[in-house]
């Protein structure tokens, strides 16, 4: 998840990133409030508007190419998939949601069936069918057109005759997902032995999509929604409008409330403007709260505040932030370890916001994920303890590389901190001798642009960020460092394209080695390998959220499924 993410199975909202190894659903686990209602929000009262004051706009809302971390907790509002997290009480569970179970195996992992739903309704009034649940996974086959998303259902999918999506090979068929005679239950057929598939299900990849409605890209500006809200208007970098959709019914949905009559997102927000509207509580901000906006430069005045405290969230999150630096441009080692020395973690942090924004990291794994991680050394030091430029290395390892390459692109989004921090890392990589043209993107199409391979501009170092798709190193590394993940053009999470064969030989023993634990360590150690001996990453350190809302809101908690405050249960006070 870019500012990617899933959590997993009950962990305090507290400690986020608390969690080791999951732990694999089973039949037995079955629990009468999967049924729905969802239960009731203390205090809640319908009607209202609840505000969304966001930086930019959302990157994508087609469940198919979302993966961005708070717009997969938002689009929950109106988008349902096959299993959903459900934070109650500050602990974070794995439920089913248009599934009526968790999914059973009889081999291992290797096949996978759920149950679906009766009854369950778009917004027009027509029945969402296990077709539709299947066509929804085929069109993600689609990523030459539908860019952006996960690419789980290729990664783990068996795929016999070659399927290439429905726009590509409209004769194929996607032999691996298969509906039941009567519709009632959809099975999937693996590649591989997955025992955690009932977390990869949370992904927008498995919402169901009726064919007639499919309008590719734009499909993009309005998807059919299953859930209690419906896009009534989308002025794309302005504003989206959610209203109530009357086909949603509570009895069938464990998870979601639909308490306000209305949700205006609204976008064009500067960080330290909108930092300064929810502090003060006035305008829309007081009914409001941001998915994208943390309080970063005005901490000091909130953090230990009793004026703030009913309405500030600070938690610590699974969020890494990191530079990736792109392998198929930067090809020498010694240039990309030179990168990584160069990199003074002490600067990035403080033009984040100081020790308030998070803590160092040698690591894409947060430290409390075992038996994954470990605390090895980035270029000859503790980064926890010695945070700051190893200059002299990275002037010894650059001058000699043969043929250095002294000239980087770096990568940045102009949001937030982040343009801050980019200048912090341009002047460590230019105090060793670097010449670096920054190259600021957009708010909105960030990940999709640094994701292209073989373009103009290709930037040589990216700046960017990751939160654990469920609680492993499983949720992290495949993702961000497989090269499988790849295509010619598309680089998806893999930002540093990694391909290296000794790399890709030890994905392959993993893939097979499917008890967790030895799973787990043989994934920390790709990474380990990959950060020490190929410099394909920088991490720069894990981060803190500090959020707040509005005093006119209710029900916004910190939620475990997608580390970020959701507006999923939130109310309007009378």
């Amino acid at each position: 998840m870019k500012l990617h993410r899933k959590a997993g199975l009950v962990f305090a909202v507290t400690a986020l990133a608390a969690t080791a190894l999951y732990s694999v659903p089973t039949a037995n686990a079955a629990d009468a409030s999967w049924s729905g209602p969802a239960p009731a929000v203390p205090g809640a009262v319908s009607g209202g508007t609840l505000n969304i004051l966001n930086q930019g706009d959302f990157e994508h809302i087609d469940p198919a190419r979302n993966y961005v971390g708070g717009t997969l907790d938002f689009y929950r509002m109106f988008i349902r998939t096959l299993t959903q997290y459900r934070t109650l009480n500050g602990k974070t569970e794995l439920v089913p949601d248009l599934a009526s179970d968790l999914g059973t195996t009889p081999d291992g992992g290797l096949t996978w069936t759920f149950k679906l739903r009766a009854g369950i309704k778009y917004e027009d009034g027509t029945a969402a069918t296990c077709a539709d649940m299947k066509y929804g996974v085929e069109r993600t086959y689609n990523d030459d057109i539908l860019d952006g998303g996960t690419t789980y259902a290729h990664d783990f999918l068996a795929n016999a005759t070659g399927y290439a999506g429905p726009y590509t090979t409209p004769t194929k068929d996607l032999t691996s997902v298969v509906c039941s005679s009567s519709g009632d239950a959809i099975t999937f057929k693996l590649a591989q032995k997955v025992p955690y598939f009932p977390y990869v299900t949370t992904f927008g990849a498995f919402s169901p999509i009726p064919v007639a409605k499919d309008t590719k890209q734009n499909y993009d500006l309005h998807p059919m929604a299953t859930g209690p809200y419906k896009i009534e208007s989308y002025d794309r970098g302005k504003q989206l409008t959610l209203v109530r959709n009357s086909y949603w019914d509570a009895k069938t949905d464990p998870l979601r409330h639909n308490y306000p009559d209305t949700v205006k997102v609204k976008f064009g927000f500067e960080q330290n403007a909108l930092e300064q509207q929810l502090i003060s509580d006035s305008g829309d901000a007081k009914n409001g709260m941001s998915l994208d906006t943390q309080v970063i430069t005005n901490i000091g005045s909130v953090v230990g505040n009793a004026k703030y405290a009913d309405r500030f969230f600070g938690f610590n999150s699974p969020y890494a932030r990191y530079l990736a630096i792109n392998m198929d441009k930067v090809k020498n080692t010694s240039v990309r370890k030179a990168i990584q020395c160069a990199i003074d973690l002490k600067t990035v942090l403080l033009a984040a916001g100081g020790s308030a924004a998070g803590v160092y990291a040698n690591s894409l794994i947060p430290s409390n994920v075992d038996p994954a991680y470990r605390n090895f050394p980035v270029c000859g030091r503790d980064v926890h303890t010695h945070p700051e430029a190893q200059i002299a290395a990275a002037k010894s390892l650059l001058k000699g590389a043969t043929k250095a390459q002294k000239t980087l692109i770096l990568a940045y989004r102009d949001k937030g901190v982040e343009p801050a921090r980019a200048a912090a890392e341009q002047a460590a990589l230019q105090a060793v001798g670097f010449t670096v043209t920054m190259q600021k993107l957009p708010k909105a199409g960030y990940y999709t642009a640094i994701g292209k391979r073989g373009v103009a501009n290709e930037p040589d170092v990216i700046q960017t960020s990751w939160g654990f798709d469920w609680p492993a190193a499983s949720g992290i590394v495949y993702a961000l460092l497989d090269g499988r993940t790849m295509t010619k053009i598309d680089s998806h999470s893999n930002y540093s394209r990694q391909n290296v064969p000794g790399i890709q030989a030890m994905f392959r023993t993993a893939d097979k080695t499917v008890a967790t634990a030895a799973q787990e360590k043989l994934l920390g150690d790709i990474e380990q390998q990959l950060v020490q001996t190929y410099a394909a990453i920088v991490p720069t350190y894990i981060e803190t959220s500090n959020f707040i809302v509005g005093s006119g809101l209710g029900g916004v908690q910190a939620d475990g499924g997608y580390g970020t405050i959701s507006p999923i249960n939130a109310y309007v006070k009378k």
